[in-house]
């Protein structure tokens, strides 16, 4: 599909996914490295001295190295830079400017590329020079704020990903301002700060706050005596994680136990389930979710109550396994989904049916290695795929050179 793109690849672990998406979809993506190595092949998680997120990421590119150190080397990687359809960059600004490899520099030589930039702040603005971590930018984008247990610290996202989330946005932005060129003759520069695609992941709390909604992502009854929330939800911001979370045989389930018109009646079929097999008495199996929170508000229900309903959700789980648990709230209607971990994702019949894996070699690692091979099926051509393993450092450089520049 993007076979006739050249993308230059000039990304740290902060970026590596953008060029991974485009080279999936079949461009040239040539992922640039000093002569050490990237950064991004230290990246956890680790299987000895192999990088998986590297070997993962940086699949399907061809690789080259340039010694930054070296006017004649970065020269040669400035000559790259102005045949290339799209450079991605996740390096320092300072870094890039010091090289003339900047956005400026890029297009005073080639006017037509798409420059796309992935950063913590954006490219500009009061924020561009600050230091970051996943943490800095999850904190900065908003919603850090409410995931916490009670008055307790807010929580770190629990794997990171604020750059994958703005990796993949800088795929989908260089392909627009592709097409663009097409139009208007001339390349673009893609600035996308992580920041704000954390603020796009998380949508609905950036637009209730740009309206004035104090408390976006939740309705709020009555609470206790000292002032706490109830969420009639189940599983909003206000609720803390040992309500919508739920111990089951094998692991953990999200469950919601939504109340409100709205949502009630899945709450219902819950406890409608439970109810069947013994798991809770009256007057609470007869309980109407969808009136529950007129009840507490005028009294007729205690929080007391709903705590005792709780604990017989729990007891209940601790019974069923996680497929139990998932069959029940395809036949049920239930607001419930089990929280995988790997073993159950590299085991799932469903992604082996969309032929989401796909084996490669990995250095230091006896046998292939199952990666997330193919993000989307399409009908008719194959579609995006891994192009293989990810390059060694430098495994392309005299290919690079000679089929871009034509080097002998």
């Amino acid at each position: 599909m993007l076979e006739h793109l050249r993308v230059l690849d000039l990304t740290d672990e902060r970026g590596l996914l953008c060029g991974r998406l485009l080279a999936d979809l079949g461009a040239d993506v040539v992922q640039v490295e000093p002569v050490g190595g990237s950064t991004g092949r230290q990246a956890p998680p680790l299987a000895g001295a192999t990088s998986l997120y590297w070997e993962t990421f940086a699949a399907g590119k061809r690789g080259i190295s340039v010694d930054l150190a070296d006017e004649e080397s970065v020269a040669r990687l400035r000559a790259l830079a102005g045949v290339a359809d799209i450079v991605v960059t996740s390096w320092p600004r300072a870094q890039l400017e010091a090289l003339r490899l900047d956005p400026a520099a890029v297009h005073s030589e080639n006017p037509g590329a798409v420059y796309t930039i992935i950063s913590a702040f954006g490219w500009d603005g009061p924020k561009a020079e600050y230091a970051d971590t996943d943490l800095v930018v999850w904190a900065a984008g908003g919603p850090l704020a409410p995931h916490r247990d009670g008055d307790l610290p807010p929580l770190r996202i629990s794997v990171p990903q604020a750059y994958l989330h703005a990796a993949s946005d800088a795929a989908a932005g260089a392909l627009m301002a592709v097409l663009a060129r097409a139009q208007v003759g001339r390349g673009q520069v893609v600035d996308v700060s992580a920041q704000a695609s954390i603020g796009v992941a998380t949508l609905a709390r950036v637009l209730a706050t740009a309206v004035g909604d104090d408390h976006p992502e939740w309705q709020t009854t009555p609470g206790r005596p000292s002032g706490g929330r109830t969420d009639q939800s189940g599983s909003g911001a206000a609720t803390p994680n040992s309500l919508k979370k739920w111990h089951c045989r094998d692991g953990m389930v999200e469950l919601h136990l939504s109340m409100g018109p709205a949502a009630g009646a899945f709450t219902n079929n819950l406890f409608a389930w439970i109810a069947e097999e013994g798991g809770v008495d009256e007057p609470i199996s007869s309980w109407d979710w969808r009136l529950v929170p007129d009840k507490l508000v005028s009294g007729e229900l205690s929080h007391d109550q709903l705590d005792e309903a709780r604990a017989a959700v729990r007891a209940f789980l601790l019974g069923k396994t996680k497929a139990e648990v998932l069959d029940a709230a395809i036949r049920r209607r239930l607001l419930c989904m089990a929280i995988f971990d790997m073993s159950d994702l590299a085991q799932s019949p469903h992604l082996a049916h969309r032929d989401f894996w796909v084996d490669v070699d990995m250095p230091d690692v006896r046998e292939p290695v199952a990666i997330p091979g193919r993000f989307a099926q399409v009908i008719g051509p194959e579609g995006p795929r891994a192009g293989g393993r990810a390059p060694t450092i430098g495994e392309h450089d005299d290919i690079v050179f000679k089929e871009w520049l034509g080097e002998r």
